[in-house]
């Protein structure tokens, strides 16, 4: 702050960024949009499709008040989207749950760019990226249904 002054910060150019950048910012920014475009266009063109975005789709799902707010849509649940975890810790895991549920979320990793981080959360959260959310995700809903239950025996 200069002089004792704040300032706010918005969007623009960065050209002089520095090498770490694109995969803070411009990945992230690619990732949001992704999961907004899914939302506005490919849901409507394909109901039925299951699909899973990396990186929890760049945490755009926790921008969730101010879509509603703008469009009035509030339903960011969509039992056939997952996200899966990479890049992210607790803090961002645990936002994430607070928002959309632990239902949708898979486990994933960035390796062999980054070792998977440790996640401090509970044994039934853990249990649900690991094992009951992935079946979910690759597997007919009976099919995992059935699965889950056999691991569960």
């Amino acid at each position: 702050m200069a002089g004792g002054r704040g300032t706010v910060a918005g969007s623009g150019a960065a050209p002089l960024a520095p090498r770490w950048w694109p995969a803070i910012v411009s990945y992230v920014q690619q990732m949001h949009a992704a999961w907004f475009a899914f939302r506005a266009y490919g849901r409507p063109r394909h109901p039925a499709l299951r699909v899973c975005f990396a990186m929890l789709a760049g945490l755009a799902p926790l921008h969730g008040e101010r879509v509603a707010a703008r469009t009035g849509d509030r339903n960011v649940v969509d039992e056939d989207v997952f996200l899966e975890i990479s890049s992210y810790g607790t803090k961002a895991v645990d936002a994430t749950i607070r928002v959309l549920g632990v239902d949708p979320l898979v486990n994933g990793s960035d390796r062999p760019y980054a070792a998977p981080a440790e996640l401090e959360l509970g044994a039934a959260a853990l249990q649900a990226l690991r094992g009951a959310n992935p079946m979910r995700l690759l597997y007919a809903k009976e099919v995992s249904h059935e699965l889950a239950i056999a691991a569960s025996a």
